[in-house]
């Protein structure tokens, strides 16, 4: 892995290979059916049906280890990307400074969307890109190279039209049971619309034959009550966490 940033680039090369293949990945993954995605799960189970019906796809994610944060938006901009203003990633700070061990006031994690044209006709923020600049009092070499070989920030995203605490328990409760997805519970980030939104994660279950190995689902709203409702698959999610740092990246198709 090329980790050293080149000469006059805010990014190391390795990350600018991971951006392409995010912005690939996103590309195919707004014309894809909805199976295609969730797979094992099947085209006519209950799964795809129940997220056809209520939820779109929303962006593909990464995490990308910039020089500087404004280092790192201008270079998105100079390559035509057109970043939106950032806002804090409360979420993925929190998650980073529990894999790690950080203090969360340190670790300084700022998320924005590029806009790209689908095949399916919108202009829409599909890319989701988290930024942990390499300035940061928390940026470890070490924690840099582990996010970048395995991509536990890595994942594919749907919007919930309406959420409903109905709809999402069926949600979790399909998933897990079709596609081997394990609820790892969510987090709210206030920076994001009126009243916030509302993220719940999924984990693909140790041994589920899939390349797509994190999703998630963003709720409009402030749902914390859901999050504190349904229990966490906690030893299931641990397991496969502990799998996944043993055989290495995923590799986009």
């Amino acid at each position: 892995m090329d980790s050293e940033l080149p000469v006059g680039s805010p990014f190391s090369g390795t990350d600018l290979r991971r951006l392409a293949d995010a912005i690939r990945d996103a590309g195919l993954a707004s014309s894809a059916p909805v199976s295609s995605l969730l797979e094992p799960a099947g085209p006519q189970g209950g799964a795809t049906s129940l997220t056809e019906r209520n939820c779109r796809f929303d962006h593909c994610a990464v995490l990308l280890f910039p020089q500087t944060l404004a280092a790192g938006l201008d270079h998105l901009e100079q390559c035509g990307l057109a970043p939106l203003p950032t806002v804090p990633s409360t979420v993925v700070r929190r998650r980073l400074s529990e894999r790690h061990g950080l203090d969360p006031a340190r670790c300084d994690v700022h998320l924005t969307r590029l806009r790209l044209d689908l095949p399916d006709g919108r202009r829409h923020p599909a890319v989701e890109v988290f930024l942990f600049p390499r300035d940061c009092a928390a940026f470890d070499p070490r924690l840099a190279a582990s996010e970048v070989a395995h991509g536990f920030e890595d994942h594919t995203a749907f919007v919930v039209g309406r959420p409903s605490l109905p709809l999402l328990e069926n949600l979790v409760t399909a998933w897990r049971a079709e596609a081997g997805l394990l609820w790892e519970g969510g987090g709210h980030n206030p920076h994001e619309g009126p009243q916030g939104s509302t993220v719940l994660y999924f984990v693909r279950e140790h041994g589920q034959p899939s390349r797509r190995r994190r999703f998630e689902l963003h709720c409009p709203g402030d749902l914390r009550a859901f999050l504190d409702r349904v229990p966490v698959d906690t030893e299931a999610v641990r397991h496969a966490y502990r799998e996944w740092r043993h055989t290495g990246p995923d590799v986009p198709a």
